[in-house]
């Protein structure tokens, strides 16, 4: 098992659920029963954890966005008292001053009204998280009256049919994916019992809602052969290793779409600028026009796909035969990439120092090809003797 991003789940450190699920783990022929397996674990250490972490889960999200809806209603307040650069109230108002605050009101509501649409079309545009357990999950009536007083807190001027949509909307969002820099990352790896080749399956943890465990499945790999013969996966900082294995990261893909999208209108804006032509015909062909640009938008799209297919199967055709000892060493250089990167540019130096790396063979098992420990070796030989012993045990058990 490996972690990534926020390294606690539930406010308790996620490397030691998993070191004591260690001890009651039956032996699974699948990775995938294996994983299963353990998020039920979690669940139930998710049923006998504090109510109050699950609580405050729920109000840090409706404090944040009831805080995004009444700060972008505010902005379209302004835009709505103000005239362009923000100094001076539109005249229109001025001249009827006796209604000013009356339309200031009006002008809130209208504000707060769009401002929740978006937020619940956006909502809806979310991925349904996945949840162990029974029912439907859903706020409790503690839950549901803080939110409600957050909610008139927040959204200033709003009036009681906005706060039940607020709630609503609140609700919802807890039933969707959340925020992958927010969440915990959980990767299992390696071989069941009764599997010749390694699975790999990963998952995004959002701790928990309605007493259930509140999760999504993000990779599932399954080697076969009668199916993908090797993969090269990246989590968490990932944009070096897909610069790599790719040609280009999601960033870069974007920043030459959205300059390709600029440059093409501006092309035809210009064009049409010019042209000399009766008004129906103009907009027919400006019409066309649009089209043409969406199709181009669409095979520019298609086209960084085939770009990122091409080198993925380059590169893993060559995995694919690669000795163990080359697959560790590849594996370092890429993690030493983006540390290197991080070095050089801006902002916090998130990845770097010493890096573990491990190999999972269906004949060695697991082994370490670089470890580094917290304390110095020759100081702790009773450590690495309890360690040989449990490991003695545990092969023991498993003949």
């Amino acid at each position: 098992a490996m972690i990534n991003n926020t390294m606690h789940f539930m406010e308790a450190p996620l490397t030691v659920l998993i070191k004591r699920y260690r001890e009651i783990a039956p032996v699974f022929e699948k990775v995938e029963d294996a994983a299963q397996n353990f998020l039920m674990h979690l669940s139930e250490f998710v049923k006998n954890s504090p109510q109050r972490i699950q609580d405050d889960t729920v109000s840090n999200t409706a404090s944040n966005i009831f805080s995004l809806i009444n700060k972008r209603a505010q902005d379209d307040v302004k835009t709505k008292l103000f005239e362009p650069g923000g100094q001076n109230i539109r005249k229109e108002l001025l001249d009827d001053v006796d209604n000013l605050s009356e339309k200031m009101k009006i002008f809130a509501s209208e504000a707060i009204d769009l401002q929740i649409s978006v937020i619940e079309r956006a909502c809806r545009s979310l991925d349904d998280a996945k949840f162990i357990g029974e029912g439907v999950p859903c706020l409790t009536d503690g839950q549901r009256s803080n939110v409600i007083s957050i909610a008139k807190e927040k959204l200033l001027l709003s009036n009681r049919s906005q706060i039940e949509r607020a709630v609503l909307i609140l609700e919802e969002i807890m039933r969707k994916t959340g925020d992958s820099r927010l969440s915990t990352g959980l990767i299992i790896a390696g071989f069941g019992s009764n599997e010749l080749f390694p699975t790999l399956i990963s998952f995004e943890l959002y701790g928990a809602f309605g007493g259930m465990l509140r999760y999504r499945q993000i990779e599932k790999v399954d080697i076969d052969r009668d199916g993908e013969k090797a993969r090269v996966l990246p989590f968490a900082q990932r944009e070096m290793v897909e610069r790599f294995l790719y040609g280009l990261d999601n960033s870069i893909e974007r920043k030459i779409t959205q300059e390709c999208g600029a440059s093409v209108s501006l092309i035809s804006d210009r064009l049409l600028d010019v042209l000399e032509m009766p008004e129906v015909e103009l907009q027919q062909l400006r019409q066309t026009v649009r089209e043409a640009e969406g199709e181009f938008n669409v095979g520019l799209n298609a086209a960084f796909s085939e770009i990122r297919a091409d080198s993925r199967e380059e590169i893993e055709d060559m995995v694919e035969f690669m000795p163990k000892p080359e697959m560790a060493r590849m594996a370092e250089a890429l993690v030493n990439l983006t540390s290197i990167k991080r070095r050089v540019s801006r902002g916090f130096e998130t990845v770097g120092g010493p890096i573990d790396v491990a190999v999972i063979s269906r004949a060695e098992g697991f082994v370490w090809v670089s470890r580094k420990h917290y304390f110095p070796r020759e100081l702790n030989d009773r450590y690495f003797a309890r360690m040989r012993s449990a490991q003695m045990g545990t092969a023991g058990e498993q003949q």
